[in-house]
């Protein structure tokens, strides 16, 4: 991208009140040039948003060191525009000025990974892995023994927080400095969202594996893990022919009540796989569609999810890793 692209993403993921104040400062062939690279701009992806952000964080670490009123302002920034729990990683990571043992982690591969935490306590393997990218843990997760990693999963899907300091002592671990701001600070990992998400990425026999043998020690936890593996929201990513079959199987009030807590990505996945008057009949049906109820949207969701699951086993339809058995 464009300097005036990135700057325009980087105004338009502000607030209208910051975005204006910006706007003060600049002459006005910059915000004619600023204005008509924002018209042009139709959809802007996540990858795009989070480029032209880095580049605005390195060039104010480069050109202006955060020290007086940058680090309120630069919090402020960035809160809006990743939300709070993103913004204050960014920002820990621009002020402590060194980089932490698991970012270091993401630079080395799998095996390299495992051979570092191999002899380590599960519970520190789990926080090792609770803050990896999911295809990461997925990988270090497939080269352990089946009753570890099966430990390992249960681990992480029962963690919520992490004291500060036994993050201090894994990055100690992995001779990394770090600089701790407060001994009573928490950092949110794990749980049932993160081990869903790296049981997404492992391998089908991998998943088999870990999950008969968690069904044993704790089924309803494998059971919460295993609903969260696949939601309404991963639909998105399925192939148009298994949105067709699944458009057939599932109700218009199933789907109205559905789609009223849906992203309009996933709407329009739905409406493009219908025929023409179907889909503007569903979108019509949809805008007229008044208030409905956070559990009922959940329901519907959870009813189509089970559709679309059924439609998986049977072979019509292919959901997550499954497509990596295609060809």
């Amino acid at each position: 991208m464009s300097g005036v692209e990135q700057a325009a993403i980087f105004l338009m993921s502000l607030g209208e009140q910051e975005a204006s104040e910006v706007l003060k400062h600049m002459s006005v062939g910059e915000v004619q040039r600023l204005g008509k690279a924002m018209a042009s701009m139709k959809k802007i992806t996540r990858d795009q948003a989070d480029s032209a952000l880095k580049s605005f964080t390195d060039n104010v670490v480069t050109d202006a060191p955060l020290t007086g009123g940058s680090p309120k302002f630069l919090r402020k920034l960035l809160t809006s525009s990743l939300g709070a729990d993103r913004a204050e990683q960014m920002l820990d990571r621009l002020m402590d000025g060194a980089e932490r043992g698991l970012d270091s982690l993401q630079l080395m591969n799998a095996k390299e990974i495992a051979d570092v935490i191999y002899t380590e306590h599960p519970q520190v393997v789990a926080i090792v892995l609770a803050g990896l990218e999911p295809e990461k843990s997925a990988e270090v997760l497939a080269l352990m023994p089946r009753s570890r990693s099966t430990d390992i999963v249960r681990r992480i899907a029962l963690l919520k927080e992490v004291p500060h300091d036994s993050i201090e002592e894994l990055d100690n671990l992995l001779q990394q400095r770090v600089t701790s701001s407060s001994a009573s600070r928490v950092a949110q990992m794990g749980g049932i969202r993160c081990v869903a998400s790296i049981m997404n990425a492992v391998e089908k026999s991998v998943e088999e594996k870990i999950f008969e043998q968690l069904d044993q020690q704790d089924a309803p936890l494998s059971q919460e893990i295993q609903d969260n593996m696949f939601v309404f929201e991963s639909l998105v990513d399925v192939d148009d022919r298994g949105m067709q079959m699944l458009a057939r199987e599932v109700t218009t009030d199933q789907l109205i009540v559905a789609l009223k807590g849906a992203d309009e990505a996933l709407q329009n996945k739905f409406f493009s796989n219908m025929s023409k008057r179907a889909g503007e009949m569903l979108k019509s049906d949809l805008e007229a569609k008044g208030p409905v109820r956070l559990a009922e949207v959940e329901e519907a969701q959870k009813e189509i999810v089970s559709i679309a699951r059924r439609l998986a086993d049977e072979g019509t339809l292919i959901l997550g890793n499954d497509a990596n058995d295609f060809i």
